[in-house]
């Protein structure tokens, strides 16, 4: 029983990790569970984790399309760079899968900023003629008794694809792990050259 189990969660990862890699699904939760259907499996068995998900996602691109993904991958972070320094006041980190190297063909950059209020971010944005969208992304908390947390994000159009802008208060800065500076991207870029 075990077996399969492990079996099932191993089928689901790399499925939802095809779909992710393929058909730019961006939510773990959607692939897993269009993944488990896909194999006839119920949401209540286990499914794979988002860390299995991502090594599955990278062993796709790796057989699949490596070389052009790594292309892919070098222009996502280019692009990310060139806006982290524009965004530089705003303390800003690449996070997602242009960072940990999963972006898909159908790729959405993630930035975080971090600013006293997102009204600062609007201004400079404004100010340099960029176009946004705005809208609120719902999450939970680990206390169960506060409220959902609300980050605002601000969406650009990129050249490969949206870029979302999620605005974090600057006393977050510490509390978000996952995340490269611009020191940090200009380092992963210069070793992705050699």
């Amino acid at each position: 029983m075990a077996r399969q189990s492990k079996h099932n969660r191993l089928q689901v990862a790399h499925k939802a990790a095809q779909m992710m890699a393929e058909e730019g699904i961006g939510d773990y939760a959607f692939a897993k569970r269009k993944a488990a259907k896909f194999f006839g499996l119920d949401d209540g068995d286990a499914l794979p984790s988002n860390e299995e998900i991502n090594d599955a996602i990278k062993e796709h691109q790796a057989i699949f399309f490596d070389e052009e993904h790594e292309e892919r991958l070098k222009a996502l972070r280019l692009e990310a760079l060139g806006l982290m320094k524009k965004l530089r006041a705003f303390n800003p980190h690449l996070t997602g899968g242009a960072l940990d190297g999963t972006a898909g063909r159908y790729p959405t950059l993630h930035i975080q900023l971090y600013a006293d209020s997102m009204k600062e971010v609007e201004f400079f944005l404004l100010n340099h003629n960029i176009a946004y969208e705005t809208r609120d992304r719902k999450s939970r908390t680990k206390d169960p008794m506060q409220d959902k947390r609300i980050t605002p994000i601000l969406t650009l159009e990129g050249l490969m694809g949206p870029i979302e802008l999620l605005i974090y208060h600057i006393d977050d800065l510490k509390i978000n792990k996952s995340k490269g500076s611009i020191v940090e991207i200009k380092n992963i870029i210069s070793r992705s050259k050699k």
